[in-house]
């Protein structure tokens, strides 16, 4: 896979994001210098203040699969309410 680095220097190669009332959720997808992709999962949100708090997360290419299959698990108890295996508190 090609490599290009955009006019503001970052190795990103997709992004694309959801608005949703107060909060903005940016997903994007970047490229390391050894040419590794990750993705960066990012939420903006406005403050009563007028300020923006940001918070982000990082998800390596190795560690996608396993990311991936439990946050289906996570939704799937968010929207039908089924108990998952979940972990051990």
């Amino acid at each position: 896979m090609e490599k290009n680095q955009n006019m503001d220097g970052s190795n990103e190669f997709y992004s694309t994001r959801l608005r949703a009332g107060r909060r903005t959720y940016f997903f994007n997808v970047k490229m390391t210098k050894k040419g590794e992709k990750y993705m960066v999962l990012n939420e903006i949100r406005k403050k009563d203040d007028g300020s923006f708090e940001r918070t982000r997360i990082m998800i390596f290419e190795e560690d996608i699969y396993g990311f991936l299959n439990k946050f289906k698990e996570t939704f799937d108890v968010m929207t039908t309410g089924a108990k998952g295996e979940g972990e051990k508190k």
